[in-house]
Parts: structure tokens; C-alpha cells; sequence
């Protein structure tokens, strides 16, 4: 089966996902009370270092801290002329961000009643934070995979993405302006939206849209 074909039944797979959660967080189903009380309660402690650490860990995955990161990336590959993942990072970032920003319009979910930590506005679900930190570093995951011949360089890139991911979504989780369902639905949202860029890049016909270093 060629990889295109494998990422295609992936995305129908995630969509399906994303979308059997979204349903179950709109009616509040039994299924996402336990999972956010069962979290809540594992994750909900603090003292005072770790809310100082997990303060600059979400930070980092506010809005003008992803957009100053993902521009600093773009020029990077713009100045090794990786140009099509100049623009599959960008597209990335955009699009989920945007999307994530009107589903949570439409939801309409409620922040959890609990102290909040730091401040956030808006609504819950999905959460931002967590679509935008894995929209920006899974992509960065994915183009140095393809960019770096070193396994040592890959292995290293890839963990610290995939922690900044998972730390970013947590800290959510633990500062208090989020339940995990929204932060898992994030992550479900960016991981559909990315994984479809990534089959237009793959595309034969949509040169400008494939992907450089990318082999079917």
C-alpha cells in the first residue's frame, strides 16, 4: 500500500475521531465527565515552583510565542530554499489555528468553574494552546525528518517537539482553564488538519504542493 493511501484511511480515521468526540463533549455524555473528573483529579495540584514552571511552559504556547517561533522557522527554510515546507509549516499553523478558533465559536463550551491559574478568555473546546503547539511543532517534527540525514539530529528534534506538545497541552490541564477533553480534542483537530495538508503536499498535480524530499 503506498504511503499516500496510508494517510488517507489515517485522516478519514482521525476525522471520525475527532468528530465522535466533539458530539460526545456537546452532550456532555458520561464518557467525558469521567475521563476530565479522572484527569482533573490526577493533574489539578499544585505549589508554588510548579505553577512558576508550568506558567512559562504555556507561555510558550500563547499566541505570539507560536507565531514568533513559526516565523523564525519559516525564514530558516526560506534561506535553505525549502520553500514548499516553508509553506507546509505556515499552512499548518494557519489554517489549524483558524479552524480551531471557529469550532470553539460554534461549541460554545464553558472554561471549567474551578480557580484559574492564568488568565484565558473565550471559550473551551477545542483548546487552542494545545491545537497550535501541535500544529507548529509536529510539523517541525515531521520536516526534519526529511530535511536531517543524521538519526541523532532526528531522534532529538522529534523528542523535543513531541514534549513541547505534550507539556504544553498539560500545563493547560493543570493551570486550570482547561478540561482534557479539550485539550485531546486539540490534538485531534490539528492532527486531522495537518495530516490532510500533508496528502496535498504529497499531490502530483498541485506541483507548488508537493512536498520537498517526499517520495511516494
Amino acid at each position: 500500500m503506498k504511503i499516500s493511501k496510508k494517510i488517507s484511511i489515517l485522516n478519514v480515521f482521525l476525522l471520525l475521531i475527532f468528530a465522535f468526540w466533539t458530539i460526545n463533549v456537546v452532550l456532555n455524555t458520561n464518557l467525558i465527565q469521567n475521563f476530565d473528573t479522572t484527569l482533573i483529579n490526577q493533574i489539578y495540584h499544585h505549589n508554588y515552583l510548579t505553577l512558576g514552571i508550568f506558567r512559562i511552559i504555556t507561555s510558550i504556547g500563547d499566541t505570539y510565542a507560536t507565531i514568533v517561533v513559526t516565523a523564525i522557522i519559516f525564514l530558516l527554510l526560506i534561506v535553505k530554499k525549502y520553500h514548499y515546507a516553508a509553506i507546509y509549516l505556515v499552512l499548518n499553523k494557519v489554517v489549524i489555528s483558524g479552524i480551531n478558533s471557529i469550532i470553539k465559536t460554534i461549541i460554545d463550551r464553558p472554561r471549567p468553574s474551578h480557580h484559574h491559574y492564568v488568565s484565558a478568555g473565550g471559550y473551551s473546546f477545542p483548546s487552542g494552546h494545545s491545537a497550535s503547539s501541535f500544529a507548529l511543532y509536529i510539523s517541525i517534527l515531521i520536516i526534519s525528518l526529511y530535511i536531517f540525514k543524521k538519526i541523532s539530529i532526528k531522534i532529538l528534534i522529534s523528542t523535543i517537539c513531541i514534549a513541547m506538545v505534550l507539556l504544553i497541552g498539560y500545563s493547560r490541564i493543570f493551570l486550570g482553564v482547561h478540561y482534557p477533553s479539550d485539550v485531546l480534542g486539540g490534538y485531534l483537530l490539528a492532527a486531522t488538519i495537518l495530516t490532510f495538508n500533508t496528502l496535498l503536499f504529497r499531490t502530483k498535480n498541485l506541483s507548488i504542493l508537493k512536498f520537498k524530499g517526499v517520495k511516494n
